[in-house]
């Protein structure tokens, strides 16, 4: 006949029980000055209680760590064994409460940014010009994804920042007003049915170019407006880009509502002349976004912070 031994269970306490990590930073202290007094002092505790953490580290350890000797204290041998792994050991838990920096002439870390054909054109020379000047290892990667997909990016830290006319994406987003646009006529300098001001009538016998870059909200607010029943224009084209819009309406009879800025950048080489708009379309906001999760990072706010500087409330 067999009889089952049942073993007992042995009872693990928690670490924190076992350990305290005041009582490493005491130890550490009275290894480095040698001295109770003077660790009492540089810890803000009085003799007793360095006593008293001194006999709680004896009794963890099952040794005397420290001897009293005529000026101050020695440590034990076990005590010489032990102090490499205890200063290691705290100061991997003070890294983890330091907060990270960031230090643009020496990081090498790349930026995911999302933004239109529209924001490249306009952002990007700027920007670079700073970036690589000031951050000369950074580097700028610019992605142009669906809403869908750039409110998972900004979530999952894929994508770092997104700058443009976006909308509210979700409440988990922040967001930081850079300058307010709005949209004017383009059309080709010898255009054959304008020789005036656009009248609103005119609009429903010109045919127009739409752009709406993926993921932007342009194309939608200026299509409310050319099929409002005050308007009725006639699309004749619709385009993902925005820089395409010029080269189309320079060599057509096509006209175009595009973002102020851009209209004023390519219209001057292109042979545009710009024309303000008989209706009105929404003015709207170019705007910053970044997720919660990511608010308080070094690099993030450094990269916010530089598109603020270069182009909050400025024109082009």
């Amino acid at each position: 006949m067999h009889t089952n031994h049942v073993r007992p269970v042995r009872t693990v306490r928690p670490l924190s029980r076992q350990l305290d990590l005041n009582l490493l930073d005491l130890f550490e202290t009275i290894y480095r000055t040698r001295n109770l007094t003077q660790s009492g002092s540089q810890l803000g505790l009085t003799q007793p209680a360095v006593s008293r953490g001194l006999a709680r580290l004896r009794e963890m350890y099952g040794d005397a760590l420290f001897v009293r000797q005529q000026r101050g204290v020695s440590p034990t041998p076990f005590a010489d064994s032990l102090v490499g792994q205890i200063a290691q050991a705290l100061e991997i838990v003070r890294a983890t409460i330091r907060r990270p920096t960031f230090a643009p002439e020496h990081e090498t870390r790349t930026f995911r940014v999302a933004m239109s054909d529209i924001g490249e054109r306009l952002f990007l020379p700027r920007l670079m010009t700073c970036v690589t000047r000031h951050a000369p290892r950074v580097v700028v990667e610019v992605v142009s994804p669906a809403e869908g997909e750039l409110r998972d990016g900004l979530a999952s830290g894929q994508i770092d920042l997104a700058v443009g006319y976006l909308g509210n994406l979700s409440k988990q987003m922040h967001q930081r007003r850079l300058f307010t646009e709005r949209f004017v006529y383009v059309a080709r300098r010898d255009h054959p049915q304008i020789t005036a001001p656009l009248r609103r009538e005119q609009l429903r016998e010109l045919s127009h170019v739409v752009a709406g870059p993926t993921g932007m909200l342009h194309a939608a607010a200026v299509e409310k407006v050319l099929s409002s029943p005050r308007v009725r224009a006639c699309v004749a084209l619709r385009v993902h880009s925005f820089l395409g819009v010029g080269p189309v309406v320079a060599s057509t009879d096509l006209v175009s509502a595009v973002p102020s800025n851009l209209a004023a950048t390519v219209a001057e080489h292109m042979g545009l002349q710009l024309l303000e708009p008989p209706v009105r379309f929404p003015t709207f906001e170019v705007a910053l976004i970044w997720h919660q999760r990511f608010h308080g990072d070094p690099g993030n706010e450094w990269l916010r912070a530089m598109f603020a500087s270069l182009f909050g409330g400025s024109a082009f």
